[in-house]
């Protein structure tokens, strides 16, 4: 009895660890995607041939804007060194190399007002992402969900899949889903929920900083930007070059798999 008692506390104990670095998570990622962005900005490789079109739909770790008020003085992905450096840069060079006889290119979109608005979020607002007709999408989104009593994980869920859909619209896509970076039971569980419904693949994201901390740029060793510039504790919990690398990665793999390249 005695043992079981000790075992219910450290479950106890470890939920309320986990709860509490889920809520000091979200503090710190208050400040970050308050800057007006456009709706989205293209890129393309320089080779020639028949078109191949990635969309990616993410949060600051996507891309984030200049924000003085937080020290964040480049616009990429948060915390890359440079764009060149941050996840979809990466994806889309990678790319490049394995198609070098196709024009690669990528648009990128931000989903944080999804994230945060997924209740009422309107949907049309993803229309000129819907005309790109792309043949990969990567969803990024997650980090910045909150639940309550109205946002609840069921309607997020819901909603979605109703995000996935509606930006496929008639064509068929890969799409690939990431779970967050900031690691979430109950967000994973979400997420590999509208995967399976929506017949998504899913790049685990949330194991790089469990397993390596080193995935964070605050505990980057080698990072090459300057980190006393960060106004802000939330840059810091995003990836570093390191992490980038990683995401772009477990993206790949699944990219590249589902070519049969």
């Amino acid at each position: 009895m005695k043992k079981l008692i000790i075992i219910i506390f450290i479950l106890l104990f470890h939920g309320l660890l986990i709860c509490q670095e889920n809520s000091d998570i979200e503090k710190q990622l208050s400040p970050m995607n308050k800057v007006e962005m456009a709706a989205f900005k293209d890129t393309i490789n320089t080779n020639d041939g028949k078109l191949f079109k990635i969309l990616v739909i993410g949060n600051s770790i996507t891309n984030h804007g200049i924000s003085e008020t937080i020290g964040w003085t480049h616009e990429s992905g948060m915390a890359a060194s440079n764009i060149r450096n941050d996840y979809v840069h990466i994806i889309l060079k990678k790319t490049t190399d394995l198609m070098p006889e196709r024009k690669v290119s990528m648009r990128i979109a931000g989903g944080a007002s999804f994230e945060r608005n997924f209740d009422t979020f309107n949907y049309k607002k993803m229309d000129s992402l819907k005309g790109y007709k792309p043949d990969v999408i990567i969803f990024q989104l997650g980090e910045n969900v909150s639940f309550d009593s109205i946002k609840t994980p069921i309607l997020f869920e819901q909603k979605y899949i109703k995000l996935i859909n509606y930006v496929k619209a008639n064509n068929k896509p890969i799409v690939v889903c990431t779970t967050p970076f900031f690691p979430s039971l109950e967000k994973n569980k979400v997420i590999n929920n509208v995967a399976l419904k929506t017949n998504s693949f899913i790049a685990d994201l949330s194991h790089l900083v469990l397993l390596e901390k080193e995935n964070y740029s605050k505990n980057e060793l080698d990072y090459p930007g300057d980190k006393s510039k960060w106004k802000s504790g939330g840059i810091g919990i995003h990836p570093g070059d390191y992490g980038m690398e990683n995401i772009a990665l477990q993206i790949m793999v699944i990219i590249k798999a589902a070519l049969e390249l």
